[in-house]
């Protein structure tokens, strides 16, 4: 702000000189004797007030000219700003140098101007960009539940037509089962309607707590494969006989693999196998894949979740299981093709033990 003021200055004392010279000048063509005896006449101090007059106007639109055409270019860019167009404005080349790339005059008195402006600029967008972001995320995020809450509703809905089935006399103990897993699934519906009102901030939250992925993918399995709609369906464990520490977040890790289960029952038909296997490789990763010989889909699904290909099956359970995963710093890998079935595999890091 310093160097814009002195800049100012500088261009006002220039202008000021201009006057006296070019008065002095004038008066020496029209007067040169006047000037030389030092003696001087109505006529002469007339010329004088009228030409400092009429060069204290010129000098007075200069500077309006000096100072209103940068202001002019601001006031214009940030209504741009206003109005969310984050680009530079459409005369940027025309205030820059070709050569040198520098501002031209009166521009680069405001040089520090145009930087802060050019900061504000860049705020705005990165504000908006990650607005965007956490809108998008939150959509997401409540287009999940939505699809999970399938999932619960169905169990209660077997369950509950099952219990109300006149062809079947259900012993005491029966009943007491198929409501206990009603009560269950409903209080599971408690908990997804409470996670809409999680607040996202661009990214999934987690609550990581240290887990035996084995028993949690056993408990998943068991689960699933009791449902009634499941019947028909022929699920297999395999795992190591020891315990495998995963850090996670149980309840997201549980919709994960609940949802790859439910996709394997719900988009093959009556009698397909399904393993699930759970292994500690290696390189110190634990990896979780679900098998399955049914009609397999289009590996896009996974990133694409609007399409539904020929057979009639939707990518937004994967890609839920899979989004639900990578906040994990997971990776989620697909391997399928039409009438080949599906291999799902989910790598997590493994705890210390």
């Amino acid at each position: 702000m310093f160097r814009m003021a002195l800049q100012l200055l500088m261009a006002f004392f220039f202008l000021f000189v201009c006057i006296q010279v070019i008065v002095i000048v004038v008066a020496w063509i029209f007067w040169p004797g006047m000037i030389q005896s030092g003696n001087s006449t109505g006529h002469y101090e007339s010329f004088v007030l009228i030409l400092f007059t009429v060069l204290f106007l010129l000098t007075l639109l200069l500077i309006g000219w000096y100072l209103w055409k940068p202001v002019y270019f601001f006031m214009s860019w940030i209504k741009c700003l206003a109005n969310g167009q984050y680009d530079f404005p459409r005369r940027w080349a025309e205030i820059h140098s070709r050569k040198r790339g520098s501002l031209k005059f009166p521009y680069a008195v405001y040089k520090e101007l145009f930087e802060h402006i050019q900061m504000l600029a860049g705020t705005l967008q990165n504000n908006e960009k990650a607005l965007r972001e956490s809108e998008q995320m939150k959509q997401v995020w409540i287009r999940g539940i939505s699809h999970d809450l399938k999932t619960p509703l169905t169990y209660i809905s077997g369950y509950s037509a099952m219990l109300t089935n006149p062809e079947y006399q259900w012993s005491e103990a029966e009943k007491r089962e198929f409501l206990s897993v009603i009560q269950q699934k409903a209080a599971h519906l408690q908990e997804l309607v409470q996670d809409l009102n999680e607040n996202i901030q661009g990214h999934i939250p987690l609550l990581p707590e240290t887990a035996d992925i084995v028993e949690f993918v056993r408990r998943a399995v068991a689960d699933v494969s009791s449902a009634p709609w499941a019947n028909g369906y022929h699920f297999r464990m395999d795992s190591e006989p020891y315990p495998i520490p995963v850090s996670c977040d149980p309840k997201l890790m549980m919709r994960a693999i609940r949802n790859l289960l439910v996709n394997a029952v719900v988009h093959n038909p009556e009698g397909t196998k399904i393993t699930v296997r759970v292994a500690l490789l290696q390189d110190g990763m634990t990896e979780i894949r679900i098998e399955d010989n049914g009609i397999g889909f289009s590996e896009t699904l996974v990133k694409n979740t609007a399409e539904i290909t020929s057979s009639g099956r939707s990518g937004l359970g994967l890609s839920i299981a899979k989004q639900l995963i990578e906040a994990h710093g997971g990776q989620f890998i697909v391997a399928s093709k039409p009438g080949e079935g599906t291999s799902l595999s989910i790598r997590l890091q493994a705890a210390q033990s």
